[in-house]
C-alpha cells in the first residue's frame, strides 16, 4: 500500500492506494477501472486497508487500483509536513458536509482520467456523498457503479444512534475535545498503553490503535463530532430523484442490526425503487463493519465489483 498527504480543497488530506499511487493515473495500465473508496464518519483511511487488500484479491487483475480517500480535517498532517490545516473559522468552506463533498469532487477531478471507468464505494455517510456527486451530470458520466454500505442517505437524528446522538453528543463535543488536548500531552507510551487497555471494551482490534489515535488528536475529534451534528440537521428526506436517474449505477447493502439504518429504510427503499439492486444483509454484520468483519465484506462487495469490470 502506498499512504501520501495531498493537498485537497486547500486541505491536507491522508490518501491510502492499494495498487498504483493515485499520481500514476492508468499510465501503466491496460484497464481503464479505477475504485475509490469514500469513508464513513470518522474518515479514517487506516480502518479500510484490510477491507480493501481483500476486494483487490477478489478482482482478476491487479491492474485495478483501489484509492481510500478520508474526510477533510479527519486525520492531522504529521509535523514534519510543511503544510497546516485551515481554521475552523472556515467551516462551510472547508469541512462542512457540503465541503466533503467538493473535497471528493476535488479529488476525482485532479487525479481520475477522463477515459477512466470510476467504481466508486460509499460506506455510510460517503454513500450520501456519492449520491450528491451524481447530481452533477458531468461528473455522473465518469461513475460506472456505485456500491453502497450501509448506507446513511435518509433521517439520521429519527435512527436509535441518532437519537442518542442528537440528545448527548452536541453538548458535550467540546468537553470531549478538552479531554483529547488532556490526551495529547501524555507521552507516546502512555497513549498507547491506554488504548490498549480500553481498546477491547470499544470492540476496536489491536491493529486499529493508530487509526484511534488519529481521532483522540483534539484538533480531529473535534472536526469528527462537528461533521457528525451536521449530518443529523441535513441527512433527512431520502433524494427519491438522485436514486431514480441513476438507479442503474446504484448497489445498496443495507444492515439487518443496524442502529443507522434500519431494516424498515430498506424495505422504503425496495418499494419505492423496486429496480433498485438493494441487498439487506443475513450475515448481522455491523455498521462498522470494517472492525470485525472487513474479509467477509470485502468479499462480498469484490466480487460484485469483478462483474461489473470492463
Amino acid at each position: 500500500m502506498y499512504c501520501a498527504t495531498l493537498k485537497l480543497n486547500d486541505v491536507p488530506t491522508k490518501v491510502i492506494a492499494e495498487g498504483y499511487w493515485v499520481e500514476e493515473g492508468l499510465a501503466r495500465c491496460t484497464k481503464k477501472d479505477i475504485v475509490i473508496l469514500l469513508t464513513g464518519n470518522p474518515g479514517i483511511p487506516e480502518f479500510y486497508e484490510g477491507f480493501v487488500k481483500t476486494i483487490r484479491s477478489r478482482l482478476p487483475s491487479t491492474e485495478v487500483p483501489i484509492w481510500i480517500l478520508g474526510h477533510a480535517g479527519h486525520v492531522q498532517p504529521s509535523c514534519n509536513l510543511a503544510c497546516t490545516m485551515p481554521s475552523n473559522l472556515t467551516w462551510d468552506k472547508h469541512y462542512g458536509l457540503m465541503a466533503q463533498v467538493q473535497h471528493k469532487k476535488d479529488f476525482i477531478n485532479k487525479y481520475v482520467p477522463e477515459d477512466a471507468k470510476l467504481h466508486l464505494i460509499g460506506h455510510s455517510i460517503g454513500c450520501w456523498m456519492i449520491l450528491n456527486l451524481l447530481k452533477d451530470d458531468s461528473f455522473a458520466k465518469k461513475v460506472t457503479k456505485c456500491y453502497l454500505l450501509f448506507p446513511t442517505i435518509e433521517h439520521m437524528a429519527e435512527t436509535n444512534n441518532g437519537w442518542y446522538f442528537t440528545k448527548i453528543v452536541p453538548y458535550i463535543i467540546f468537553l470531549l475535545t478538552f479531554f483529547a488536548w488532556i490526551f495529547s500531552i501524555f507521552p507516546n507510551f502512555l497513549q498507547n498503553l491506554f488504548i490498549a487497555i480500553l481498546g477491547p471494551f470499544w470492540g476496536v482490534p489491536a491493529k486499529y490503535h493508530k487509526a484511534v489515535l488519529q481521532i483522540l488528536n483534539p484538533h480531529s475529534i473535534y472536526k469528527i463530532f462537528q461533521l457528525a451534528s451536521e449530518e443529523m440537521k441535513i441527512v433527512t428526506n431520502r433524494d427519491d430523484d438522485i436514486i431514480s436517474k441513476h438507479a442503474e449505477k446504484l448497489w445498496f447493502y443495507y444492515g439487518n442490526c443496524d442502529g443507522w439504518t434500519p431494516i424498515k429504510f430498506y424495505q422504503n427503499m425496495r418499494s419505492k425503487h423496486p429496480d433498485v439492486n438493494a441487498q439487506l444483509c443475513k450475515h448481522g454484520y455491523k455498521h462498522a463493519f470494517v472492525l470485525h468483519s472487513e474479509k467477509e465484506m470485502g468479499k462480498i462487495v469484490g466480487d460484485v465489483i469483478n462483474g461489473n469490470l470492463s
